[in-house]
């Protein structure tokens, strides 16, 4: 009898405590565009929801009703305001709400305020916001660069960690406009994080082979935008090189922004060290700087200039080989054209230190080109100055290397069973919890059938089996 009324304690207990339980809810985790009637609350994977909850925010009090509470992010739902009703869409991406009393222009900055949920984070911060881009300023959908400052004034940043990215005041948002699936950009950055370790790890252990990318859901002044990429910038504090010293330069970073000669090592055009820009490089690190091109110019004129014999001794100090073997069979393997001198960074982490790449925009990539538009071609080697000199002198052994890594990249990360596992995994999760849906409720160009996920797969299998043989010929 005992025994009975000890369960039954328990049970009331755990009842009494059930009923007591409530949700917290932010307001950074619900957005509303009346004009689609449309409602995207994010919700973590985690979290336990009731086939109704009722919430207040504000002076305002919501019910949302599940429609299944098995399948959340699957099911579309209903979401009543007093007299209004909404279709909800539960999403387990970072949503960002931001509201721009000006318009938002290529530069400057415009003031804003910046609502933002994820898994791990609710916060509302002041930030600069303007247009990012060259050729996607004329998309309908735009690209955003973010920096979240601490006040209003804008005088000093406010570092946040998001997606579980680093933790920086300074973001993109990348709208994907002219990709397809919108899944190009997001597989390519985040592979190469997972194919390259950067060569002064052990001294910089939290140094980051580039940026890596996160999806978000993305409202501007009451209007959803659709999915975007957030992304990490690549700047000295991502990749972790050593600050300037007094007027000495030590780590370096140059953007291959254009297609000018230097940035691809196919000529040397005259160095102009008052200018910013030189050869199809902008400076981003360090600047400003006297002498800006003091390093690089040499280093591109042997590449360019120096005999066979002289390239192929000096070579290994000058640049990280293994970072050149991954990147180059990287970009064979996504088919990058466009980041052969451009889209990419040349970086060196120390005063002295051989240079290394990172890529960037990789959005021309899988079967397609920058403008969004298929291209076909397997059957080909992307390659510039510096790649051609390296198979050309074999410096250092470079083809036996360039082959055995490939070798073992096809057995791991870029072997067809995982590259076609990735492709697929992230077309059904943006399908199935609706996100395409949703993304086609604003941008009425945009499709998602089966048949353009079936391109690509078919694409990246032609495109390694040329690969597997072309580079094991390779003399």
């Amino acid at each position: 009898m005992l025994l009975v009324k000890y369960f039954l304690f328990i049970l009331l207990a755990a009842v009494s405590l059930s009923s007591c339980a409530q949700t917290t809810w932010h307001s950074e985790q619900l957005a509303i565009d009346d004009s689609l009637q449309i409602a995207v609350i994010q919700i973590p994977k985690n979290r336990k929801l009731s086939q109704t909850e009722v919430f207040s925010l504000g002076n305002d009090s919501y019910t949302l009703t599940l429609h299944s509470t098995d399948s959340i992010y699957s099911t579309a739902h209903t979401l009543k305001l007093n007299n209004n009703t909404y279709k909800a869409y539960i999403t387990s991406l970072p949503l960002i709400t931001i509201n721009a009393s000006q318009e938002i222009v290529n530069e400057p900055k415009r003031m804003c305020r910046i609502g933002y949920a994820d898994e791990e984070i609710t916060f509302t911060s002041y930030a600069g916001i303007e247009l990012r881009g060259s050729s996607s300023l004329v998309f309908k959908k735009k690209t955003y660069d973010l920096n979240f400052y601490k006040d209003s004034l804008g005088f000093e940043n406010q570092d946040y960690k998001l997606a579980g990215m680093r933790s920086d005041d300074d973001w993109i948002l990348d709208g994907l406009y002219n990709e397809p699936l919108r899944m190009r950009s997001f597989i390519s950055l985040n592979l190469w994080n997972e194919i390259y370790t950067p060569h002064y790890l052990d001294k910089e252990p939290k140094a980051k082979a580039g940026a890596t990318a996160a999806y978000s859901e993305v409202f501007i002044n009451g209007r959803y935008k659709g999915l975007f990429l957030l992304q990490e910038q690549v700047d000295r504090k991502l990749v972790k090189i050593k600050k300037n010293k007094g007027d000495t330069a030590r780590g370096e970073i140059f953007q291959g922004a254009r297609y000018l000669g230097a940035s691809s090592f196919d000529s040397i055009p005259p160095a102009k060290n008052f200018l910013a820009s030189w050869g199809g490089y902008d400076i981003k690190y360090p600047s400003p700087t006297n002498a800006p091109w003091d390093n690089v110019y040499p280093f591109t004129d042997f590449v360019v200039n120096s005999d066979d014999d002289a390239f192929a001794k000096a070579i290994s100090k000058q640049f990280v080989l293994d970072n050149a073997i991954d990147y180059f069979l990287y970009i064979n393997a996504l088919r990058a054209p466009d980041n052969l001198g451009k889209n990419l960074y040349l970086i060196r982490y120390d005063a002295g230190a051989p240079y290394f790449y990172a890529p960037w925009d990789l959005d021309g990539t899988l079967g397609t080109i920058y403008s969004g538009k298929r291209i076909n071609t397997t059957n080909d080697f992307l390659s510039n100055g510096l790649l051609r000199r390296l198979i050309a002198t074999d410096a250092d052994d470079f083809i036996a290397r360039f082959q055995a890594r490939w070798l073992t990249l096809r057995q791991g990360v870029l072997s067809e069973e995982q590259l076609l596992k990735k492709q697929m995994d992230t077309y059904k999760s943006l399908k199935e919890q609706k996100v395409y849906e949703r993304e086609a409720l604003v941008w009425d160009t945009f499709i998602y059938e089966e048949e353009g996920i079936t391109y690509m797969q078919e694409w990246t299998k032609k495109r390694l089996a040329f690969l597997d043989k072309y580079i094991s010929d390779l003399k």
